[in-house]
Order: C-alpha cells, then sequence, then structure tokens
C-alpha cells in the first residue's frame, strides 16, 4: 500500500471516530436539527441541493453551531458542523474567487463532508474580470480598474481555466465537486470599450466554453454555470448570442438574484425566448445574493448577525420553487443563498425547503 503524500488529510471516517469530521466537531459541534427541520429534509428531492454562501458566521451559532462554538474556529472546522444539517447539502465555496485553493487544500474541506455533499466553486476572479492594474491585479473596485486598468490577458482564458483553476477543484474534491460558477461583474460592453460590444463578449464566451467542453471530474462533466451582471444580455440579439453561447458549451445559465440584473422571472422570459430550454443542461443553479435595491455594505449593515430572516421575499421563494420544479436526478437543482438576502442564509434555506417540501408532486 503506498504511503500516503504528507499534504493529504486523514481519510473522512475511521473505525475509531477519528476522521476529520469527528475531529472539527469536537472543537465546533453541531446543534441537533429539531423534527420540523428532520421532517423537511426527509420530503425534499434527493437531486435537490440547497445550501449558504459560505459558513463562517457567529451569529449561527444555536442554530447550526453549538452555541459555545468558538467563532475564530469557525473558518476551519465549522464546516464539517455545517455539512450535518439535514438541509445542508451544498456551499458556496466564495473563497475560491479570491484566490484558487490548491488541491490538498480543497482534499482537506472534502474530508469534513459527507460523499453525497458538493460544493459550488466560484472560478477565481482573474478568469472573469475583463481589466487589471497595471500591476497584475484583479482584485479591487472593477469600477476603478475599468478607468484606469489595462486589459487582462486571462480574461476567458480556456487554459488558464482548466489548468490553474479547475484542475486543483476536480484533483481534490472530486465526485464532490459541484457547478462551477463563472461569475462576471458589470462589464462595459460599448463598442469602443476593451472588450467590445455584446456580441464580441458573447462570442469570447462561447470560444472559452466550447475549450471547457470536454473537462470531466470523477467520469462526469464538469458543469459550468454563467453568472452575469449586465442587463443587456436579456435583451434582443444580445440574448439570443448569450443562449448560444452557453448551448455550443454545454454550460447553464447561474440565475441570479441580484440589483445589477432583472429578476429572476426575467430571466427565464428572455432565455426562453432566445430558444434555451428551461429544462436543458447538466443542472439548475441558483445563487440568491440581495434584494433589490440594496448594496451588500448596507445589508450587512441591517441584517448582522445574521440570526433570524429580516426581509423575507415570498415571491423570489415562490420563484426559486418553481425553477427547482424543472429539475430532476440526472439534472441537480443546487441554490446557494447569501446571508444578505433576507437576514439569515441558514433561516432562507429552511424556509426554501419547507417551500419545496409542500409542493404537491409533478
Amino acid at each position: 500500500m503506498p504511503s500516503p503524500r504528507p499534504d493529504d488529510p486523514a481519510p473522512f471516517e475511521s473505525l475509531f471516530g477519528g476522521g476529520p469530521a469527528d475531529r472539527a466537531m469536537e472543537r465546533v459541534p453541531p446543534v441537533p436539527p429539531g423534527d420540523s427541520v428532520r421532517s423537511i429534509a426527509a420530503r425534499l428531492p434527493a437531486h435537490v441541493r440547497l445550501g449558504t454562501s459560505s459558513w463562517a458566521y457567529p451569529g449561527w451559532r444555536g442554530i447550526v453551531y453549538g452555541s459555545r462554538a468558538p467563532a475564530a474556529a469557525l473558518a476551519a472546522d465549522g464546516l464539517a458542523a455545517y455539512a450535518e444539517w439535514p438541509l445542508h447539502r451544498t456551499v458556496g465555496l466564495d473563497r475560491a474567487f479570491y484566490a484558487t485553493p490548491s488541491a490538498a487544500e480543497y482534499r482537506a474541506l472534502a474530508a469534513l463532508v459527507p460523499a453525497d455533499f458538493r460544493f459550488v466553486v466560484k472560478a477565481e476572479q482573474r478568469a472573469t474580470r475583463p481589466d487589471m492594474a497595471p500591476d497584475g491585479s484583479t482584485l479591487g473596485s472593477t469600477t476603478a480598474l475599468r478607468a484606469n486598468g489595462i486589459a487582462n490577458p486571462l480574461f476567458l482564458d480556456a487554459s488558464f481555466l482548466r489548468d490553474a483553476v479547475v484542475a486543483p477543484a476536480v484533483e481534490g474534491l472530486g465526485a464532490k465537486l459541484g457547478p462551477v460558477v463563472l461569475q462576471f461583474p458589470y462589464i462595459d460592453l460599448s463598442a469602443r470599450a476593451r472588450v467590445g460590444g455584446p456580441g464580441a463578449f458573447v462570442d469570447r464566451l462561447a470560444s472559452c466554453l466550447e475549450r471547457l467542453r470536454g473537462l470531466e471530474c470523477a467520469g462526469a462533466p464538469v458543469t459550468f454555470a454563467v453568472e452575469v451582471r449586465n442587463r443587456e444580455l436579456f435583451r434582443d440579439a444580445a440574448v439570443r448570442g448569450y443562449a448560444a453561447a452557453l448551448a455550443a458549451g454545454g454550460a447553464v445559465h447561474g440565475y441570479l438574484q441580484h440589483p445589477t440584473v432583472p429578476p429572476i422571472p426575467e430571466q427565464r422570459a428572455a432565455l426562453a425566448a432566445a430558444g434555451l430550454d428551461a429544462a436543458a443542461g447538466r443542472a439548475v443553479v441558483v445563487r440568491w445574493m440581495l434584494p433589490a435595491g440594496m448594496t451588500y455594505e448596507a445589508a450587512a449593515d441591517r441584517f448582522e448577525p445574521f440570526d433570524r430572516l429580516q426581509a423575507p421575499d415570498e415571491s423570489v421563494r415562490a420563484e426559486v420553487a418553481e425553477i427547482l420544479a424543472a429539475s430532476a436526478a440526472a439534472r441537480p437543482g443546487f441554490v446557494v443563498i447569501n446571508n444578505k438576502a433576507e437576514g439569515s442564509a441558514v433561516r432562507s434555506v429552511e424556509a426554501l425547503a419547507a417551500a419545496i417540501a409542500e409542493r404537491p408532486p409533478g
């Protein structure tokens, strides 16, 4: 038997209950779910995966984590307790957007969750931001980078995405890898801008996605979910080009609830009118991030410590439940919810799960 590599975590389970998840839950214990949560979880379709955008929130103590769980331990050890919550079958790995984790770091995360858990991984922003600072950084204000930056040579570079961004996730997460989200900022799509018009953007997107189409993980194709923040991409010829780019690359549209884009029903209608079959694709991917007319900063100020629903939105919840009705075992549905959506992502997951469980079959 080959010796384990030094950077490999221990196996997820051991005969003596001493695996990484067990040790993590000794430091950050889970809260046993009540009968209501267990009942909802039992009625959820197996292909529906709900979760939150990250997990290290002290306000969830007493809900997901033990009331005395140390706040400083949540980032490193809280994932195991998070994954014990029966409604959490996925999580958004937002940290990957800022810097791609190594394969060893991904393996360590995978060791904290059960075999049926899936990660929604955000691709590193160097691949999705068209502008960079003269020193090569793509972090910071996208508005400032547009005004004062230079062209980013890694923007929609398929080789970079495949080898530097996705390959570590494939190696480290294996079958626990869910959709890879390509999150684009608002892009200046005027004809004279750095990217060019909408047509130039969708052509470049199509070329990149087509080159990524054969990428596999654990014997199955990697699912790419494209998330855009330009309203003009949902109009006229632009949306037809966008829909064609997704179809040609085998990717899916990432439905986004966010003030910068049309509401989800309008996204669905525009893509359907452009000929993108709502029942096609490898997955349904939704990210519910922020209420209309609110910034992240304002939402954080209003909603912290994220321990209860403060701005429940029944219309968005019903729409997301409707979208998930089109998912199936061969087309799993993934929903990631941010604390800033309604005030508490874990409570939003519970409310959405109840809404889905209550829907009549078919």
